[in-house]
């Protein structure tokens, strides 16, 4: 209980850097404002079903937006697999998820971004719908010929260089181009889409300053950690929320320390747990007596200087007048504000997709039973021997499950039908129009 009133006391003093940018205390404004997204995977919204769901290309839109109204230049860059969520899509499911990349394709565009870079399941599709994507799109595509590529960019007066890595990339193929960036920009910042191993190496290469992990395909957010002189960067998957970096540049070509809230909060938790484990191993070597003294003595020494770095943090964070970064999570709950006019165009969305479904899947029927096969009969069979069961069950959220569909143009949407019938797809059940 202890270890968790210290964590949440710290959490709360910081703000968790789970809200608006922090930034610099004081009045000094950003050299440049990095806003980043990892792993879209093709997601204009979070499914409804969950109490509180995250996301949505709308809120991110408002988001973005409300940043470029800051005093600070902001850049916006994505990495991972950003218009499709798997590299093979079903038959039944190419026209579906290429209408919703184009779509997305569509709304990136009005939001300024500087530069994606695609991961796999992307670059998997067929070539005829990457043509067809890349004409849609008004922002680079990275590393979609080769392992990496380099682009500059002016951001203000900052000379910025994104460098796209495929994942597994040769670091020999990456070194030239980060040595050119280095030589004629401010900033260097690669965009990957791997393995943290991958990340790591694209941190060690000399002149990257800031890596940003696509790839890891998690919900939870990484905290900002060092690999070699460069900070690795991640935010979360599928638009659940973005990671804003404020960078501060004092010097060109100096490395740049980690200032952030988020950080500190981060390393509070793993200090609390380290100590929590450490002291009870201690309480348990001084009961036993089979643990050399000097041995013992080193340990307890340990422990307080675990103590020692864990009761800095409850202090200010120490000043620093050199290069500096604040990062800061935002997530976007369901009350986040949305951008109506991206809003717009996905209403728009959901019926072009509903129109087409209803025509291409008029015919498609269930799988047929087989001998001895139990049919679906739905709830209106059941409900003459269990009517108070079924009176209750109407007034619930999965009693008018469909009906909530039909009311949201979605009704012959693939990626939401199924978890709003019975018996989809299995003999003697349901399909998408049947």
């Amino acid at each position: 209980m202890r270890c968790f009133l210290t964590v949440l006391a710290l959490s709360l003093s910081l703000g968790c850097s789970r809200g608006q940018p922090t930034g610099r205390r004081g009045s000094d404004v950003p050299t440049v404002r990095i806003a980043l997204v990892t792993d879209l995977k093709g997601y204009l919204e979070p499914c409804g079903c969950t109490s509180d769901p995250l996301g949505g290309i709308d809120r991110l839109a408002a988001q973005i937006r409300a940043l470029r109204d800051g005093p600070a230049p902001v850049v916006f860059v994505i990495a991972g697999d950003t218009f499709f969520d798997t590299a093979t899509i079903e038959p039944v499911r190419v026209d579906q998820a290429g209408r919703n990349a184009k779509t997305l394709a569509g709304i990136l565009s009005g939001l300024d971004v500087a530069a994606v870079l695609p991961g796999p399941s992307d670059r998997a599709q067929p070539s005829d719908t990457l043509e067809a994507l890349k004409a849609a799109s008004d922002f680079p595509w990275l590393a979609m010929e080769g392992d990496a590529e380099l682009l500059r960019v002016k951001v203000g007066s900052l000379r910025l260089a994104v460098v796209g890595v495929r994942p597994g990339a040769d670091r020999d193929a990456v070194k030239p181009l980060a040595a050119s960036a280095d030589a004629d920009s401010d900033l260097t910042m690669a965009l990957v889409d791997g393995s943290r191993r991958d990340a790591n190496r694209l941190g060690a290469i000399e002149g990257v300053d800031l890596v940003v992990q696509g790839g890891l395909d998690e919900d939870d957010p990484v905290a900002p950690r060092e690999a070699g002189r460069a900070w690795l960067l991640h935010a979360s998957r599928q638009g659940q929320g973005l990671t804003v970096v404020d960078v501060y540049q004092k010097k060109t070509g100096a490395p740049f320390v980690d200032r952030s809230d988020w950080s500190r909060a981060e390393r509070a938790r793993l200090l609390d747990s380290q100590l929590a484990d450490l002291g009870q191993k201690i309480s348990a070597w001084e009961k036993s007596g089979d643990v050399d003294a000097a041995d013992l003595e080193s340990q307890r020494a340990r422990l307080a200087a675990l103590r020692g770095e864990r009761q800095a943090l409850n202090g200010p964070a120490p000043s620093t007048d050199g290069n500096a970064l604040y990062v800061t999570w935002i997530p976007l709950p369901k009350n986040a504000p949305k951008d109506s006019t991206v809003e717009a165009l996905m209403r728009k969305h959901d019926k072009v997709v509903n129109d087409a479904n209803r025509v291409a899947f008029a015919n498609r029927k269930p799988p047929p039973l087989g001998p001895g096969d139990v049919a679906y009969v739905g709830s209106a069979a059941c409900s003459g021997c269990h009517q108070p069961a079924y009176a209750w069950w109407s007034t619930t959220a999965h009693g008018h499950a469909y009906r909530t569909l039909q009311e949201q143009n979605k009704e012959y949407n693939l990626d939401c039908v199924g978890c709003h019938v019975t018996g989809y797809e299995r003999p003697g059940g349901s399909t998408v129009t049947h």
